[in-house]
């Protein structure tokens, strides 16, 4: 690559164009300054942060690779960065190294990042599970991978499209006279796929964000290591356009969402903990769910139950799990992937070459509560004693880029928060994002109406009930009115 030296005696002459021009911008604060609808460019980029073999356990399986990808949207003006990484999620001071690294590499400003977690439940090894890799790994991906994606940037054109798809299930369930985690057709579910596209000049995509509100848990208490269905989403796409393409899946309202198909994942779970009952392949068998299959310190041994291997007499069993599991996962990342390029194929209706770029983020703050039954906590199905605990901190966000907004919450939010959102908003083209840009301290943000509700989601949560929803709903609908403007 040639270089450009000055001229000389030119230092100086430059120097006062920096200072003048720094003195401009400062003059023009971001609130007055005006919206530029300038020509997009977009590169994209992922780091791969699979954990090493020699950090798994004896009998742990490693199904396939777990990435960070990202995809840096500019207009000459300003700029916006998309990550997804494969794991539960990031704590808040990783997400904001990595955002204030990658700010400055970019030039992007850091409210303009939307930095995500897949929230696979097994994209991660060692004793806890999730402790390979870890935050700091997570982070350097993280700015390594943005880093990559400003380097491709390419002219881009951005579309947004959606349909629906009916792979998820609202797991609040009331069953046998008990609250307890179970599939609820009855329960709100929102089966929006949602989908932003970045196309290059020959029409094929740079980068492509997936949207959808659902848990990965197809290997939770597995011994697994996976990017579950969405690193499977993820890889259906790239390895359908190439290795120029990005595909991130953004973990849509979620927070009481789960795959409606989770017959091989409670098998696989059982088998590998020795869970009771796992042989009865009876269709009269008790559901994984009820009551009456579980003590009220099932868990704690089935988490137990991970910290050893696999006994030799299950090892058959337990191989055979995790191809039939697999097999479910192969099928729902198909399904999303090939639903996503339908998406973009027949379902955008417009592109646009042009674009404005903002982003704004705030905290908003709720009742908090803690627990008082810590020493032998109840999981659901009763309600434990509280006591008056720190305000709960939740950060929001909203991107627009164009026509297309992404909403942001630091946390796992209920399905009716997010579609009542969709619902208020004065615009068509907008998503939520969670657990992004770091991980709130509230536990699981659930909704005005699953407050009464006794599952494990809410009584763990540190919310009172009667704040949040009302604050995320308010929050994101002052910001879109300020980035419309």
């Amino acid at each position: 690559m040639a270089t450009c030296s000055p001229a000389p005696g030119s230092s100086a002459r430059m120097n006062a164009v920096r200072v003048a021009g720094a003195a401009m911008l400062l003059a023009v604060s971001p609130a007055m300054a005006q919206p530029q609808e300038l020509a997009l460019t977009a590169g994209s980029a992922r780091v791969e942060i699979t954990p090493p073999a020699s950090a798994l356990g004896p009998t742990d399986v490693l199904r396939d690779p777990l990435f960070v990808r990202a995809i840096v949207i500019g207009n000459g003006a300003s700029c916006a960065v998309l990550v997804g990484a494969d794991v539960a999620g990031l704590r808040s001071e990783f997400a904001r190294d990595a955002i204030d690294r990658a700010a400055k590499v970019t030039g992007c400003a850091p409210e303009n990042f939307v930095v995500s977690a897949t929230h696979t439940h097994s994209g991660g090894a060692g004793p806890l599970r999730a402790s390979n890799p870890d935050g700091k790994t997570v982070a350097d991906a993280i700015v390594k991978a943005v880093t990559a994606a400003r380097g491709a940037m390419r002219p881009a054109r951005i579309g947004y499209g959606t349909t629906q798809i009916d792979l998820n299930i609202n797991r609040d369930l009331f069953d046998s006279g008990r609250w307890t985690q179970g599939p609820n057709p009855q329960g709100v579910s929102d089966k929006t796929l949602a989908v932003i596209e970045l196309l290059d000049a020959r029409d094929l995509p740079i980068g492509v964000y997936l949207n959808y509100a659902m848990h990965p848990i197809h290997f939770n208490l597995s011994g697994v290591v996976s990017g579950d269905f969405a690193g499977e989403a993820s890889r259906y796409i790239e390895r359908r356009y190439g290795a120029s393409t990005v595909a991130i899946f953004a973990q849509g309202a979620s927070g009481d969402q789960n795959p409606r198909l989770t017959r091989a994942q409670n098998k696989l779970s059982r088998v590998r903990t020795g869970a009771a009952e796992v042989d009865d392949m009876r269709l009269t068998a008790p559901f994984p769910w009820h009551p009456s299959t579980e003590g009220a310190d099932a868990m704690r041994r089935r988490f137990a139950a991970m910290d050893q291997p696999v006994p030799p007499e299950r090892i058959d069993a337990y191989r055979a799990a995790v191809a039939e599991a697999g097999e479910v996962v192969s099928a729902t990342g198909t399904l999303l992937g090939e639903s996503a390029i339908g998406v973009i194929r027949y379902d955008t209706p417009a592109l646009a070459g042009t674009a404005v770029i903002r982003g704004m983020q705030r905290t908003v703050q709720c009742p908090g509560r803690d627990r008082q039954d810590r020493a032998d906590p109840v999981r659901e199905g009763a309600l434990p004693p509280y006591a008056d605990g720190a305000p709960v901190a939740i950060r929001v966000g909203m991107l627009r880029i164009g026509d297309v907004y992404i909403s942001t919450v630091d946390g796992e939010v209920y399905s009716e928060i997010g579609l009542r959102l969709k619902r208020e908003a004065p615009v068509s083209q907008l998503m939520m994002t969670t657990i992004a840009n770091g991980s709130a301290n509230s536990g699981y943000i659930y909704s005005n109406r699953a407050a009464p509700a006794l599952t494990f989601q809410v009584i763990g949560s540190r919310l009172k009930p009667g704040c949040a929803e009302d604050a995320i709903v308010k929050a994101g609908l002052e910001m879109i009115a300020t980035l419309s403007r």
